[in-house]
């Protein structure tokens, strides 16, 4: 009789824990950056813990150490989604991926993103050839750990498993192109991640209804945007201040979070002030390590150490 009541209530925590999670997403901001090397905010990278997976949107620099400061086993990453190639975005692919084979990843990774990134992790493992070899050989470890599937995408679901549903559309990172957002959706929650683009329409048409929205920023002083052409350059393939209103205005996020932040001339809490003055809703500056429970109420949580 004990052991059927112990039986029970095991049942029926499980059974909790899942009604619990069954519409609950948290998104941790592993890398905030940019190009610009900081030792406060590393290369840009997005993960996402949602039905007992975890998936990471982009791989920027540093993206390793942030998951071991959260005590997450790099051989649980099985999925990465990138937004696009630019070398911001993809400089520690090569660490996740052989970094999980060390510690015996088991499955292969799975790595979706635009149309190239077939070629470039077919020539990553070239390059590690030699080093995959020795390991192999000497290490006693088993090289299907290391296996990679690689997937060239297109607009449209690329990601359909046990509720979690990962559609990628279309972003302006021009001349960068293809360049892609991601709208995960699970139960009745929805998360936009918009990687690295202007501003753009496609992004606002794939957001409606959302609880979360991932935005980048790039903000610049104007008079020393007015003087700087490659400042210019920049800045048109990016979002400025004015621009992310316009998108929060059109979405209306129970949640923004602005990352890849690009600041110059300017404090990051101007900027803030800038876009919450024009827009009533909810928008943080990103910070790495922060995490976002979305569920039945939203927690902005800034990292910390204790």
């Amino acid at each position: 009789m004990k052991l059927i009541k112990k039986s029970f209530f095991v049942l029926a925590m499980v059974l909790y824990a899942a009604a619990c999670n069954a519409d609950f997403i948290k998104v941790t901001l592993l890398g905030t950056g940019s190009p610009r090397p900081s030792v406060d905010r590393n290369g840009p990278a997005v993960l996402v813990e949602v039905g007992g997976k975890y998936l990471l949107f982009d791989s920027g620099r540093g993206v390793v150490q942030r998951l071991q400061q959260l005590d997450i086993r790099i051989s649980d990453i099985q999925q990465i989604f990138l937004t696009h190639l630019h070398s911001d975005h993809i400089s520690a692919l090569d660490d996740v991926w052989l970094t999980g084979w060390i510690y015996q990843r088991p499955s292969p990774l799975n790595i979706y993103g635009p149309n190239g990134t077939k070629s470039f992790v077919d020539h990553l493992s070239q390059a590690y050839a030699y080093d995959v070899q020795l390991r192999n050989q000497y290490s006693g470890l088993g090289i299907n750990a290391g296996a990679v599937v690689t997937n060239d995408i297109e607009p449209g679901v690329i990601y359909s498993e046990n509720g979690i549903k990962v559609t990628a559309f279309l972003v302006d990172h021009r001349p960068v192109a293809p360049a892609y957002g991601y709208r995960i959706d699970f139960g009745e929650r929805s998360v936009v991640i918009s990687g690295d683009t202007s501003y753009s329409q496609s992004l606002v048409d794939h957001s409606v209804g959302i609880d979360l929205l991932v935005h980048e920023i790039m903000s610049v002083d104007h008079k020393i945007l007015e003087k700087n052409p490659r400042l210019q350059k920049i800045q048109r393939y990016h979002t400025n201040p004015e621009q992310l209103v316009k998108v929060l205005s059109s979405i209306k996020p129970r949640t923004a979070v602005m990352t890849h932040i690009i600041v110059v001339g300017m404090s990051e809490d101007e900027v803030l002030k800038q876009v919450t003055i024009a827009y009533e809703g909810e928008v943080h500056m990103g910070e790495d390590l922060m995490s976002i429970e979305v569920g039945s109420s939203i927690k902005v949580i800034p990292y910390s150490k204790n």
